[in-house]
């Protein structure tokens, strides 16, 4: 049976993958959740350029020189150290601050976080304290603590930062509606879309309310546009909920607001699904040009003959074998007669050239073999090329098919009904061409 399964893979990937390519917006860890978007304590711009200085410089402005280097340039352990050496010998507070913030960029257990915890007593009213504080509590998920600092900060702040540096300890200890409390009130403040984000992948994936978090996240759509943050989750929850149209809706607004391929290949594909040819024709003509995908809509609603046209054109321009083997199979689909000696002489023509220039694709292989097979060109000819399709794929079950038709036309009944019966085991006999294979393979042996 000769058979491009082109359209049936593509709609079966397109379901598979949640009609949706992979979003950069995936589950997250609950112990990387708290981090996720850090405002903040914002790291600063690397420099690739490193400048080696002397570490035989001792004096304070040599240290501070050296400290602020290295952490400029984002080696934080050795501007840590730098900082550690200035505090221990001056006790001045700038440099406890610049210590502790480099050993929480560094990955780094200071050993001065029991002498913030007392100057955050004596200064209970210095906010900047207790966020450098509290995170170094979130780090080290020391929950508890973090939580009470979290608190006493949103009552004496009340700003966005403290709600959500707040919310982390929630989330490290389970606790996710209060932590969606916490980051609601931030979020409110702000309309930040991180912020928003953290609260849609708690209620998804934590909370299981995914209806919760496809309401906000459309509410933020409606009133600020989609940016591709927000839509790509939008996205990641459509395709698990199999919701297409929206997802064609956000596809086609993503495309027009960032003219990426992948959201235009991925809106065809969506339309493909949907049925809707014209209007992926239309924007495959007025849109975005791509005469690949347009050949895909054209066999996709059969219209094989603007199919054949368009793949003419592609090999014309590209040159590749690949386009001959397409127009090959899309002049014998628009036929209206399938024994015209002129089209079947077209269409070997067309696949004979297509394998000289080096086609090896098993789907070409099998139409072209089956052709020779099914209209007794040449069916020795034709048993061997789809033998040459069933090295790639040793078990497709239309392969076999038409290796069993190549062995009942040669009248070879019993390697007919063996390779026949391993099609009825994979397919059953539902597909007309297989029952109608079978019959005449069964009456041959008996």
């Amino acid at each position: 049976m000769f058979r491009s399964n082109r359209l049936i893979l593509l709609l079966l990937f397109f379901i598979l993958n949640g009609c949706s390519y992979s979003p950069n917006i995936t589950r997250i860890k609950r112990s990387d959740l708290p981090a996720y978007n850090p405002k903040d304590f914002s790291k600063p711009i690397l420099v690739k350029k490193i400048v080696k200085l002397d570490n035989s410089m001792e004096s304070e402005d040599d240290l501070i020189i050296q400290g602020i280097w290295y952490e400029l340039h984002g080696n934080y352990k050795k501007s840590h150290h730098f900082y550690s050496i200035l505090y221990q010998r001056t006790k001045n507070l700038e440099y406890l601050l610049r210590e502790l913030a480099t050993a929480l960029y560094g990955g780094i257990v200071s050993k001065n976080i029991p002498e913030l915890e007392k100057i955050v007593k004596k200064n209970p009213s210095n906010i900047q304290l207790k966020r450098l504080l509290i995170a170094f509590y979130i780090n080290k998920m020391d929950n508890k603590k973090a939580k009470e600092i979290g608190e006493e900060l949103i009552r004496e702040s009340g700003e966005a930062i403290d709600y959500e540096l707040d919310a982390s300890p929630y989330i490290l200890s389970g606790e996710y509606k209060r932590a969606v409390e916490l980051l609601t009130v931030a979020y409110n403040k702000t309309y930040n879309e991180d912020i928003l984000l953290k609260i849609a992948i708690l209620l998804d994936d934590y909370l299981h309310d995914v209806d919760g978090a496809t309401e906000r996240l459309e509410e933020y759509r409606k009133r600020h546009k989609c940016s591709e943050k927000i839509c790509n989750k939008l996205l990641e929850i459509y395709s698990k909920e199999e919701k297409v149209q929206p997802l064609i809706d956000i596809y086609l607004n993503l495309y027009r607001k960032t003219k990426k391929e992948i959201y235009a290949t991925k809106l065809v594909e969506g339309y493909i699904y949907t049925k809707e040819f014209d209007r992926a024709i239309s924007f495959l003509q007025n849109e975005y040009r791509n005469d690949e995908l347009l050949y895909e809509v054209f066999l996709a609603k059969k219209d094989y003959a603007n199919a054949f046209r368009v793949s003419n054109r592609l090999y014309s321009i590209e040159k590749s074998p690949r386009w001959l083997a397409e127009s090959a199979m899309a002049l014998y689909e628009k036929s209206s007669n399938k024994n015209s000696k002129e089209m079947l002489n077209q269409v070997v023509n067309r696949f004979e050239k297509a394998i000289r220039e080096g086609t090896k694709d098993s789907v070409y292989l099998n139409y072209y073999g089956y052709i020779l097979i099914d209209k007794d060109i040449d069916i020795q000819k034709g048993i061997k090329i789809v033998k040459d399709a069933l090295k790639e794929q040793p078990n497709n079950s239309y392969y076999l098919d038409s290796l069993a038709w190549g062995y009942y036309k040669l009248h070879r009944c019993k390697d007919a009904y063996r390779e026949m019966k391993k099609v009825i085991d994979i397919e059953g006999l539902d597909e007309e061409d297989i029952a109608e294979h079978w019959r005449a393979i069964e009456s041959c042996n008996k």
